[in-house]
C-alpha cells in the first residue's frame, strides 16, 4: 500500500512539473505580438484574389517604422505598378501612376475594396497588437 501512495505522489509531482512548463494564454499571445512586430520592417507581399471569371495576384512592396507609419508600393500586375499607398497616423493617402494624381481615402472610403479582393483599406490601416484584440477566457474580467 505505501508503495501505490509513494508511485501516486511521484506521478503527481511529475504532472504538476510538465503543466507549469506550458504558457498560458496571455503569455503565447504576447510572443506571438513580439515575433510580429518591430520598430521597422520591409517585407514584400503577395496577394491572389479569385474573381468569377479568372485569378489575379498583386504583389506589394512596404516599409513600416512602428505601428503608425507605412509606405506600400504596387509591384505587379503591370498595370498598377507605380501605385503607391502612404499611412500617417489614421490617414491614407493613394498615388495612382495612371491618373498621375493623390487621392486622401477617408471616411466611407475607408470600407471599399482594395484591388477587388475582401481586404478593406479599413484593413489596411488597423495594425493592433494580438493582446489588445484577444484575451483568454480566465481574463476576461482582468486588466493585463
Amino acid at each position: 500500500m505505501n508503495k501505490l501512495i509513494i508511485i501516486f505522489l511521484l506521478i503527481l509531482t511529475a504532472l504538476s512539473s510538465v503543466n507549469a512548463q506550458y504558457p498560458d494564454g496571455k503569455e503565447i499571445l504576447l510572443k506571438i505580438d513580439q515575433n510580429l512586430s518591430s520598430e521597422n520592417r520591409i517585407f514584400i507581399s503577395s496577394m491572389i484574389i479569385h474573381g468569377r471569371r479568372s485569378s489575379q495576384t498583386v504583389k506589394m512592396k512596404t516599409w513600416t517604422a512602428g505601428e503608425k507609419k507605412s509606405f506600400t508600393e504596387y509591384l505587379f500586375p503591370v498595370r498598377e505598378q507605380g501605385t503607391k499607398m502612404l499611412k500617417l497616423e489614421d490617414q491614407l493617402w493613394i498615388y495612382s501612376l495612371i491618373a498621375d494624381r493623390i487621392i486622401q481615402i477617408a471616411g466611407h472610403m475607408l470600407r471599399q475594396s482594395v484591388m477587388g479582393s475582401d481586404l478593406s483599406y479599413e484593413d489596411l490601416m488597423e495594425d493592433s497588437r494580438l493582446t489588445d484584440r484577444y484575451k483568454r477566457k480566465s481574463d476576461r474580467y482582468r486588466n493585463y
